[in-house]
């Protein structure tokens, strides 16, 4: 089958089935219910229509079209894949590790070539294995237990003397309940699906991750190859609409339409960046425009890497040759751009701008492209002969504005021009403590000015005027806004009346007149080395302070359970910094009026779309984040947001599984581990391929494999017993993927990750039980997945990097930053400081729906009564707060539902409901009855007016779409 029908089952559970057989097989009946028992054990359903197709189907096209989809299925949750451990045993690896370890090491040493084993002295019982060399016993490590060198673990070729050349066997065993449930239908009409979900990814506000970049360049071959002219009038993501003009300029290089898609390329274009963004996807760079890490410096196991086994990393990609065409009508889109801002804009990205310049020459090109010409110039800082056709070309473009551009005169006759960024401006009004200016300034940049909300109001704190200033901006600026930003920015001001100043900051509220007595009052709870501070302040000590030696890496940054702020860098991955909390408090009222803007625009958007007949949300979404960041998230199986909480009532042990491929040219180690830590974060132990038990069985691990040549690849598991990690003291389990031998996962050819929830005497891996799968991708060499609360089964879903150095990562030179990291995220995600899904539903349920309950946790649910929708937002965070409410539900007509998963989902609204209706979930499959929507297509539906199409924004007969579909 073609990518087009596997993208359409795996995002859309639909199957194109060919038309029935004249003469259908007369086993038919009894076949699909066979094969309807091996779709029901990996967790899939067949839909009656879908079934029926299949009964009448001829023998061959039947089957042909069954191991399709049992392949899609497996590969989902990866299942296509053998998974061989090191040791065929587990979990019933080695009792003892330690000895088995001191037995690999004098094997390693001492065992000579055609001499009896140094362990048992059995003669001609040595193999030499291959490619390693390592000398083997065959009677002391038993080639029936091994499926790699059993001491250093790679996988050995079929030459190999040491491997068992033995019958197929399958993986024995049963297998379990599945842990969700699919179903998937028959397709009458595809070109109308395929456009559907065309339409949904291009209509999403955020930027897609890669794994939906992929299935969006498929979709789009396949229902509008080479043409723009299907996009809406305004695309809400800008690196989505970058990355489709790329491939319309590829599809049709050569072509006569070239001409056609470049003028509609330019249409599009607003800022010389969303010229680079398609220039550099177009040469297959990162649409983000990240650019790879360079190189650190060594690590303190920088000696041990193996010569043969070079430092790799991510190359940047080179520019490749622009037609001249595509070349002119970027110079000449940037000549019609204020100089100044895309100057600034250029600014921004130099290292790309600068390899496109490369093939760009803009100065050859001055007399017909002068601004263009001085913005390069700009950038690169070329000193121009002043008298010469770039010298006064600068001059004339600088000298009406002079604000914002800076002349310099060299020795020789040249002149040079830099540029004041508005960011410069912002700043100079902030230095001189003008916050109405710097208000005024940021209002010509709405997204800039509501994501330094937070600083414009400290800075007016004691300045009602001030305030009143930037709250009205904000609320004139709300409608040009994206929502994502909007969501973001009011959340971050929660609790933040009540943030307390940390550490320095207490000395830095301090007043230069205080007193000894005062001074010590107010730094009596603050950390070590203020109250010093403060003395010396209050007595007008000069004291000179030697330099502090730098603490290790383990110790940098605030303590968990501190108040500290988590910042999230800009990058093709997710790594987190975290600083104390030095911000004052913000007034109440202040949070309280920006919120309400905040609610006021989001919900008058939503009441745009068709309506509902009532609205059923659960309480428990409020302590699960809307979708952040996902282009920097790892294609995942469960699609749960960065910092959602799932619970594992359930499942007494968690499977960590781990598979990789090496590339064609490098031999890839990866391990994986896990790091235990007490309740107040501190290391208690961990468990990995150097320590492969942990308290016996509270944690096992299958054996560390070194190398995974195709096509096998290489797998390892780890498993933790929540009882006995309680048992041994541990609270918090963190999982972590890293790459040994330092290669990135970007390199990888293939390599995913995830966890199961295996049943007692099952298979060894089980695809029905699968919980999670995600793959390895970005210039990182580490991966820490989730945050496994012990005592409570509760999992947190981080997805996030650490940054590495060196090589020979382990977790012990890890553990102690992994901890910070977790720690850091655990409690960021859990203080409310990000928009939540129940933010989400709650502005589309208070616009949209005639009666709208809120159901808690004991089942019962709290009607929201309000005069209008925005007073109906604040009711349904008010009552999700509550323990539980006096009123059942009454889900009678088109339902609205939001709630964490299928099962939720049957007992807060019940069985079948009227066509039109739509959830939210979590994780899982609703059902036939319902549309299911994500947080993502929610938030394309608040996009601002001027983002969607002029005639209609949504459409809807009883499926939820996007602008342009034709289902």
């Amino acid at each position: 089958m073609d990518a087009l029908a596997t993208v359409m089952l795996r995002r859309a559970g639909v199957v194109v089935l060919p038309a029935p057989a004249a003469e259908p097989a007369a086993d038919g009946a009894a076949w699909v219910s066979a094969f309807e028992a091996d779709l029901a054990a990996r967790g899939w359903l067949l839909a009656a229509p879908l079934r029926e197709r299949f009964v009448r189907l001829d023998a061959s096209a039947r089957m042909r079209w069954a191991d399709w989809v049992c392949a899609v299925a497996d590969e989902a949750v990866g299942a296509d894949r053998d998974h061989v451990p090191l040791f065929r045993s587990f979990p019933d690896t080695p009792e003892a590790p330690e000895s088995l370890f001191v037995d690999r090491l004098l094997v390693h040493l001492f065992q000579a070539d055609a001499a009896p084993c140094v362990l048992c002295g059995t003669s001609g019982s040595v193999r030499p294995l291959d490619p390693c060399g390592h000398l083997v016993c065959v009677e002391c490590f038993d080639p029936a237990l091994y499926s790699a060198c059993a001491v250093c673990g790679r996988r050995l070729t079929s030459i190999s003397p040491y491997v068992l050349v033995t019958e197929p066997n399958p993986e024995a065993g049963p297998v379990g309940k599945p842990l969700r449930l699919r179903r998937i239908t028959l397709d009458e009409d595809p070109e109308a699906t395929a456009t559907r979900l065309r339409d949904e990814l291009v209509a999403r506000t955020a930027a897609l991750g890669a794994a939906d970049l992929a299935d969006l360049m498929i979709l789009v071959a396949a229902t509008a190859p080479g043409r723009l002219d299907w996009l809406p009038e305004k695309v809400p993501a800008r690196e989505t609409l970058a990355v489709v003009i790329a491939w319309a300029l590829h599809a049709t290089a050569l072509t006569d339409s070239y001409a056609q898609v470049l003028r509609d390329a330019v249409a599009r274009w607003t800022t010389v960046t969303d010229v680079a963004r398609a220039l550099w996807a177009y040469s297959g760079g990162d649409v983000g425009l990240m650019l790879p890490r360079k190189p650190g410096v060594d690590g303190p196991l920088e000696a041990y890497r193996p010569v043969q086994e070079p430092r790799l990393t991510v190359d940047v990609p080179k520019v490749r040759a622009l037609p001249r065409p595509l070349r002119r009508a970027v110079l000449a889109f940037v000549d019609g751009r204020d100089p100044a801002t895309a100057a600034e804009d250029m600014a921004r990205h130099p290292v790309v701008w600068k390899r496109l310049a490369e093939r760009l020459h803009p100065f050859e090109h001055i007399g017909a492209y002068p601004q263009a010409a001085v913005v390069f110039a700009t950038l690169r800082g070329t000193r121009a002969p002043a008298t010469g056709p770039l010298g006064l070309a600068i001059a004339d473009v600088a000298a009406p504005r002079p604000e914002r551009f800076i002349l310099a005169y060299h020795r020789g006759g040249t002149v040079s021009v830099r540029v004041r960024t508005f960011a410069a401006l912002v700043e100079e009004a902030v230095a001189d403590d003008d916050v109405v200016a710097a208000a005024t300034l940021l209002a010509q940049r709405p997204g800039d000015l509501w994501r330094r909300a937070d600083h414009l109001l400290r800075l007016a704190v004691d300045d009602p005027g001030a305030q009143r200033t930037v709250v009205d901006a904000l609320a004139r600026t709300a409608a040009r806004v994206s929502p994502n930003v909007l969501a973001t920015a009011a959340a971050s001001l929660n609790g933040r009346d009540a943030a307390a100043p940390h550490g320095r900051a207490a000395a830095a509220v301090l007043p230069d007149s205080a007193s000894v007595a005062e001074a010590v009052v107010v730094t009596e709870t603050a950390e070590v080395g203020v109250i010093g501070a403060a003395l010396r302040r209050a007595l007008r000590i000069a004291v000179r302070t030697p330099a502090r030696a730098a603490r290790p890496a383990a110790a940098r940054g605030p303590e968990p359970g501190t108040p500290r702020r988590t910042f999230f860098p800009k990058g093709d991955v997710v790594r987190t910094w975290t600083a104390p909390e030095h911000r004052v408090p913000l007034p109440a009222d202040a949070i309280t009026q920006v919120r309400a803007i905040t609610d006021t625009e989001l919900v008058s958007r939503a009441a745009e779309l068709p309506r509902f007949d009532v609205a059923v949300l659960d309480a428990a979404l409020a302590a699960i984040p809307a979708p952040m960041r996902e282009r920097a998230g790892s294609a995942q199986l469960a699609g749960w947001p960065r910092g959602s909480v799932r619970t594992l009532a359930e499942a007494d042990v968690l499977r960590l599984f781990l598979h990789w491929v090496d590339s064609d040219q490098h031999r890839v180690d990866l391990d994986l581990s896990c790091g235990f830590y007490d309740e107040n974060w501190m290391p208690v132990g961990h468990c990995d391929y150097t320590r492969l038990r942990y308290k016996h069985t509270a944690a096992i691990h299958s054996g560390d494999l070194t190398s995974a040549p195709a096509p096998l690849g290489a797998t390892e598991f780890l498993d933790l017993n929540r009882a006995a990690l309680a048992n041994a003291g541990v609270r918090w389990a963190v999982p972590v993927v890293l790459s040994f031998n330092d290669v990135p996962f970007e390199l990888l050819d293939a390599a995913f990750a995830g966890f199961s929830a295996p049943v007692k005497g099952s298979r060894r891996f089980d695809a029905g039980r699968v919980m999670q799968k995600f793959g390895l991708r970005g210039d990182a060499r580490s991966l820490a997945p989730l945050v496994l609360n012990v005592a409570t089964g509760e999992v947190m879903w981080i997805d996030a990097s650490l940054s590495t150095k060196g090589y020979g990562h382990s977790i012990g030179a890890h553990g102690a930053r992994l901890a910070r990291l977790a720690a850091d995220l655990w409690e960021h995600f859990r203080d409310g400081a990000r928009a939540s899904l129940l933010d989400v539903a709650a502005w589309h349920a208070a616009a949209r729906a005639d009666r709208v309950y809120v159901v808690h946790a004991d089942g019962t649910a709290t009607p929201v009564k309000a005069d209008d929708p925005v007073s109906a937002v604040a009711a349904i965070r008010a009552a999700a707060a509550a323990a539980s409410g006096d009123a059942a539900v009454d889900a009678v007509g088109r339902v609205f539902a939001a709630t964490e998963d299928e099962g939720r989902l049957s007992a807060i609204v019940g069985g079948d409901v009227a066509q039109g209706s739509a959830v939210l979930l979590v994780d899982g499959d609703p059902g036939a009855s319902w549309t299911r929507v994500t947080a993502a297509d929610l938030m394309a539906g608040l996009a601002p007016p001027s983002w969607a199409e002029p005639a209609e924004r949504w459409q809807w007969e009883g499926n939820w779409r996007a602008p342009g579909s034709l289902a």
